[in-house]
């Protein structure tokens, strides 16, 4: 097994290997600005300086874990923002402070401009699809990437880190979409079969509805906290031939996600995340107003006990007074090892990354399960681990909270490496082909070279 830890150097790529248009986020993100000027000044004028002037920023370079020599290694050439130091917002004092300035702060600094189609589900349940403003115009051209968000938990599509990853897809020239769970954003509960982290076949429908619009543009993904748990389910299961052709995508990053659930309910129960915050009461208040509001649709469901899921005060019992019963889980931990991120990585193929901060507030900086060893034996994958970056916030230093975050360059960047290595004749890269329209499976995974 080897494990890389890339933190002072960057691959080689040569720059006129890359198209232009495909690396505009590399073209158009911010020069490191005054803080790179500041380490070189003070590189010169001494080397304890310099050290003193990064702890001061807390700038770090991310710790990259990807297998040696593979296909990913060759996407990560192309992402020279990976190779940079990053630090957060010097108001952010730790993670608990850097997740609040994401989800309260910065969401006054964008607007919501979607446009709403629900999609219904096999089973009888609905989802919900907010197209960003433009993306359904006709005047992109039929292959424009399509970017896919799916949020966290007790969020919707117009939480902060969505808003603004939507408007960056679009800033992009791309088409953007953001997913909302069964019953999450208004979007109405038409069964009595609540949103859950494993539920993979939603996101199923939600592809195949985008590849219906657009047959021949090929579909990313993007999951935050909960969002990427079920994000990273449905890639595996994907490549595993679970669903369809028209269900595979070409890329995923997936930020904040925790990959051991059982670990996370158990770190949330401990008194000194954030000190001020209970998450089992917010998760237990979540839940019962979830099944209040939708009280008539349980009714139907006799298994469910809904007296049960608000009298809950551990996040485990109203899971299992719900999710259990309604979606037929013997019991809580049969779920729980369903959605477990660690057990569907080494089933991925198709290019993903996982963003992860050592101060996310749920998960800490010391013992959480992380998938060092499996994204290091995956050619597809690459697990990046930054010192800070607080549960899906990732704030850059020097713009306040206003601008894009730093996860919204590495997500759009990494996009654009997986379409530079697709676009080239020969490369070890396919676009996946649409059967509603294009009806063909390219013939070149004939030559072994390709997903």
């Amino acid at each position: 097994m080897k494990i890389a830890h890339v933190v002072n150097s960057q691959p080689k790529a040569p720059e006129e290997q890359v198209p232009l248009e495909e690396m505009a986020v590399a073209a158009t993100e911010e020069d490191s600005g005054w803080y790179d000027y500041m380490q070189k000044l003070l590189l010169r004028s001494g080397g304890h300086v310099r050290v003193a002037f990064d702890w001061a920023l807390r700038l770090a370079k991310p710790r990259l874990f990807y297998e040696e020599g593979s296909i990913m290694a060759d996407l990560l050439a192309l992402c020279p923002v990976l190779y940079k130091d990053y630090a957060p917002p010097l108001v952010s004092m730790n993670g608990g402070m850097h997740m609040v300035l994401s989800v309260v702060v910065r969401r006054a600094y964008v607007r919501s401009s979607y446009s709403r189609r629900l999609v219904s589900t096999p089973d009888g349940g609905t989802i919900s699809l907010d197209w960003w403003n433009g993306s359904l115009e006709n005047d992109l051209a039929a292959d424009v990437p399509v970017l896919l968000c799916l949020h966290a938990f007790a969020g919707d599509s117009n939480e902060s880190y969505m808003l603004f990853m939507c408007k960056e897809a679009k800033k992009m020239g791309w088409r953007s979409v953001a997913m909302n769970y069964r019953g999450c954003g208004n979007t109405p509960l038409t069964n009595p079969k609540p949103l859950h982290i494993g539920l993979s076949a939603d996101v199923y429908e939600a592809v195949r509805n985008i590849r219906q619009k657009f047959p021949d543009a090929p579909v990313f993904l993007v999951g935050f906290s909960i969002g990427a748990y079920t994000m990273t389910k449905y890639v595996g299961e994907a490549d595993s031939g679970v669903w369809p052709e028209d269900g595979k995508v070409q890329g995923a990053v997936l930020i904040g996600s925790g990959y051991d659930y059982n670990f996370e309910i158990e770190k949330i129960s401990r008194p000194a995340i954030l000190r001020l915050l209970n998450f089992h009461f917010i998760n237990c208040t979540w839940w019962s107003g979830y099944v209040k509001k939708y009280r008539h649709q349980f009714a139907k469901d006799p298994n469910i006990d809904v007296t049960k899921v608000r009298a809950a005060s551990l996040t485990s019992d109203a899971e299992a007074a719900i999710i259990c019963p309604a979606w037929g889980y013997p019991n809580i931990q049969a779920y729980y090892d369903d959605i477990n991120g660690l057990k569907w990585i080494p089933k991925i193929r198709t290019p993903t990354l996982f963003l992860s901060a050592e101060d996310d507030p749920f998960l800490g900086e010391t013992g959480p399960p992380r998938p060092y060893e499996e994204c290091s034996n995956n050619p597809y994958t690459v697990f990046v681990l930054t010192a800070h970056g607080g549960h899906c916030a990732h704030l850059p230093l020097g713009s306040w909270v206003t601008g894009k975050a730093w996860m919204d360059k590495v997500a759009m960047q990494f996009f654009s490496a997986v379409r530079v290595l697709s676009a080239k004749p020969g490369g070890p890269l396919r676009m996946y082909s649409n059967p509603y329209e294009t009806a063909k499976v390219s013939a070149s995974c004939e030559d072994g070279g390709h997903l």
